[in-house]
């Protein structure tokens, strides 16, 4: 066979074999990229935990004041207001252990004269002393901060704080929670690639959000994190967000 004969015939063949070639390469460099999305693709979810809790630890704030021209009878005057409180608190069943007392402030105001000049002169002396009742009769303390009014209307000069309400297993509760919602999103995650064709992969990245502890019933949120400490009865909010590889 002449050596152009055979290149006529080697012409051919690769005219023929060529589109066959083209077809199996092209297939074969979909499937890769097909793969190569398949393990670049991933899913991202949310998973949530809630549970109610009730306070067991309640606080109250509480602050006597007395003001006269003389130090000495101020001090007269807040002695018998302390005095008159820890009776009441007392009477309510509160112990001596359960009650703080900060140490005495006071302050002297001066005279001003006629152009509103401060001068040497002393007006009168106000003298304070703050207390804090902490107690795990939660419902006894809202009782006692209404009824210290009485207090008031017998001439002692009290200042009286909201109560504040406290959970105190509250870390305990945090790390169950975020197990619970750690579980709730792959839950959720297995239910979206359930029926797709593809299967849940391995855990590409987790992150927890802020709590949210909140009156029961309430739906506020905040991006820093909500804790009530108005409400005896509460409820805890927990998130977490997971992103997971598809196969």
């Amino acid at each position: 066979m002449s050596n152009a004969r055979v290149n006529f015939f080697l012409l051919v063949v690769f005219g023929l074999t060529l589109p066959v070639s083209v077809v199996v390469s092209t297939n074969l460099a979909r499937r890769s990229f097909e793969k190569v999305r398949l393990r670049d693709q991933t899913i991202t979810v949310k998973g949530f935990a809630e549970r109610p809790i009730t306070s067991d630890l309640a606080k109250w704030g509480t602050a006597i004041s007395a003001r006269k021209p003389e130090l000495t009878a101020a001090y007269a005057d807040l002695e018998k207001g302390r005095a008159r409180l820890l009776e009441y608190l007392a009477g309510h069943g509160f112990k001596k252990e359960d009650v703080w007392a900060a140490p005495v402030s006071i302050m002297q105001q001066f005279v001003r004269d006629k152009d509103g000049r401060m001068t040497n002169t002393i007006e009168f002396y106000a003298v304070r002393q703050y207390f804090t009742i902490t107690t795990k009769d939660v419902s006894l303390v809202a009782k006692v901060a209404s009824g210290s009014a009485d207090l008031i209307r017998e001439g002692i000069e009290l200042e009286g704080e909201s109560p504040s309400y406290l959970y105190t297993k509250l870390d305990e509760a945090k790390l169950e929670m975020i197990a619970e919602a750690v579980a709730n999103a792959r839950a959720r995650a297995e239910s979206l690639v359930k029926g797709s064709g593809s299967r849940l992969g391995p855990l590409r990245s987790a992150s927890q959000g802020v709590f949210q502890i909140t009156p029961a019933h309430s739906t506020d949120v905040s991006g820093s994190g909500v804790n009530d400490t108005s409400s005896v009865d509460k409820v805890i909010k927990a998130v977490v967000t997971q992103e997971y590889a598809l196969e």
